[in-house]
């Protein structure tokens, strides 16, 4: 069976004076994809903080440099940064003189493909837990079987809930081990969190 997506081909147009491996070019693909940071302190300890991008809430398919496949509820996002050049990633306060033309078509995608997709963003969702910086789907096995404060849990309930709801999500999850697993663990965590009558706040999770 095959499955809707958007194609989007894009085109970042720049002044001459700015060089296409120039940090500014850089970074408006780290707008869109976001990055991972690595400090290291005279310690010798080593942190990595994730910087979100437009996409990294969705997961998403790379066929080429300049082009992504997305589910068909990314492109609002997506379309609103190639207008503003607002992102999660860099504290623009105005879009700079850059110019971005793009081509959209819809597409149908293998079911292979978008269960792909699906893991490689569980994958790369981490979240500061006990023992540090850990994957998010780890973290929420640990609540489970651990138990966890209901405001902590709850966040959980609520960032699993937005991949859940996910059009994707809901046409493939049954043939993978892996979205079967995650998505039986939110189900405990949300019957969980509803015994408790917790309100959702907005998680602080980090996705890499």
């Amino acid at each position: 069976m095959a499955i809707r997506g958007y194609f989007v081909q894009y085109r970042f147009i720049i002044p001459d004076s700015i060089k296409h491996s120039s940090y500014t070019y850089q970074k408006l693909f780290r707008a869109i994809y976001g990055y991972t940071q690595a400090v290291y302190k005279t310690s010798g300890k080593n942190y990595h903080y994730h910087r979100n991008g437009i996409l990294s809430t969705f997961p998403y398919i790379r066929p080429g440099k300049n082009c992504v496949i997305i589910p068909p509820s990314a492109f609002q996002s997506l379309q609103e940064f190639f207008k503003t050049g607002h992102n999660p990633t860099h504290n623009w306060q105005q879009k700079g003189e850059w110019k971005c033309t793009y081509f959209l078509n819809e597409k149908d995608i293998q079911e292979k493909e978008v269960i792909l997709a699906l893991e490689n963003l569980l994958s790369r969702k981490f979240v500061e837990g006990e023992e540090g910086l850990v994957k998010f789907s780890s973290e929420m096995k640990r609540i489970v079987e651990k138990g966890a404060n209901p405001t902590y849990k709850a966040s959980f309930v609520k960032e699993a809930q937005s991949i859940v709801d996910l059009d994707w999500f809901k046409q493939v999850y049954q043939q993978s081990p892996v979205l079967l697993e995650f998505y039986e663990l939110y189900k405990k965590l949300k019957t969980e969190h509803n015994g408790t009558q917790t309100p959702l706040p907005q998680p602080g999770l980090n996705q890499n």
